[in-house]
């Protein structure tokens, strides 16, 4: 009996042993690592809610009589204020030359831009404030003004947007309304870098009407 007992005693041993080293390789062998994220995607060439500096070359066709036509150019600055809201620096110079004199106006804005981000685009809306000045001619004057408008960031591809826009534009001193009716679009050439264009049309009341075409580009940082 005692015999048998010790049998059954190194059987079980055995077993108990073949169990543990099966089991111990399992046990030792260094777990799986799991797959590496994607590396993270460029951004969709959007301009609203990024740091960026804009300058660019601005084109001015004049209706009616007088200077045909204007040429300048335009600086921007936007900043993210938070999520959904922007501020904005806005400054224009632009000059024309008629019946030998030149005339210059320039504009300097800062406003606020507030957004949705929703998967088809970014509504916004925006307010801003400044000052215009204008010579010329022996004259020179200037005026306060802002600016109202609405528009909307569409993607067009993964680095292009457009953005048809809206804006009103009032200066008191000058007892003119200017409504401005246009499209920017901005591709997305690296991270750092944007190419933007810009077409509006300006009615303007009691001043000639004007259309404006900008080619530019901004440096997001």
């Amino acid at each position: 009996m005692k015999q048998n007992t010790n049998i059954k005693t190194l059987i079980f041993a055995a077993a108990v042993s073949l169990g543990a080293v099966s089991v111990a390789p399992a046990q030792s062998a260094p777990a799986m690592a799991p797959a590496p994220s994607p590396a993270p995607t460029e951004p969709l060439g959007g301009l609203l809610g990024s740091r960026y500096t804009e300058i660019g070359y601005n084109y001015i066709d004049l209706t009616g009589p007088g200077p045909k036509d204007a040429n300048g150019f335009a600086v921007a600055f936007n900043q993210p204020l938070r999520s959904n809201l922007d501020l904005t620096l806005d400054y224009d110079w632009a000059r024309t030359h008629y019946a030998g004199d030149h005339f210059t106006q320039q504009d300097a804005e800062i406003g606020a831009t507030a957004y949705s981000s929703l998967t088809w685009g970014r509504p916004f809306a925006l307010a801003a404030v400044g000052w215009e000045w204008g010579r010329g001619g022996g004259i020179s004057d200037d005026s306060f003004r802002y600016k109202l408008g609405v528009g909307t960031e569409i993607p067009v591809a993964r680095p292009v947007v457009i953005t048809p826009f809206v804006n009103f534009v009032r200066e008191t001193g000058f007892n003119d309304n200017e409504v401005d009716f246009g499209v920017k679009a901005a591709y997305r050439v690296t991270k750092d870098w944007s190419v933007t264009a810009r077409v509006q049309y300006d009615a303007v009341s009691h001043a000639k009407d004007a259309a404006e075409y900008m080619l530019g580009v901004a440096y997001h940082f």
